[in-house]
């Protein structure tokens, strides 16, 4: 036995499609829970999906409007803000600069050119940098960071310093100023 007639109430057999007595239609098989709950998180998980692209679409936009963030020649970047002496006689590149201002993070780069050759690049800026600055070489670059605390937020200087690809004997220079407000 399937079940029973949902209008007059007999008795109705697994096989049958219609009541034999007043012709309704026999109530169709429930579908298997396991399919619904799959159909559901499939759902949620979509829904998730859509939620997260939105978040992050609205807060790379916000970013890019809250004036934060400012790349090439739009960035002006001083000696003062990059926390170091640029090197003397450097040339800054055209669209090397950037400023963000972010979540409590304050960040400027600028990069620049020299003719001088990296040796004398590298002696200029682990004098300025003092004692307490580390200097790691890998694949031609080097690079010179000093972190410590200043006041209120936690500092770090790094230059970086590569063989130019224009001039043969130049030396590319890369300083970022990361400032970090501790509460």
């Amino acid at each position: 036995m399937a079940g029973f007639c949902a209008k007059c109430g007999i008795p109705l057999e697994s096989s049958s499609t219609f009541c034999p007595t007043c012709g309704t239609p026999a109530a169709a098989k429930k579908q298997s829970g396991a399919l619904k709950i799959v159909l559901i998180v499939v759902a949620v998980v979509f829904g998730l999906g859509i939620l997260a692209v939105g978040t992050i679409g609205y807060v790379g936009w916000r970013a890019m409007h809250s004036g934060a963030i400012s790349v090439g020649q739009g960035a002006e970047v001083s000696e003062a803000d990059l926390g170091v002496s640029i090197y003397p006689g450097a040339v800054r590149a055209e669209k090397g600069s950037t400023r963000v201002k972010m979540l409590g993070i304050d960040t400027e780069a600028a990069s620049y050119t020299t003719g001088d050759p990296m040796s004398s690049v590298l002696s200029y800026y682990q004098g300025k940098l003092g004692p307490h600055a580390t200097t790691t070489e890998h694949e031609g670059m080097t690079m010179i960071n000093l972190s410590g605390i200043d006041g209120d937020a936690k500092e770090s200087v790094m230059v970086v310093l590569k063989p130019s690809v224009q001039a043969a004997g130049s030396t590319q220079i890369t300083i970022t100023h990361t400032k970090v407000a501790t509460q």
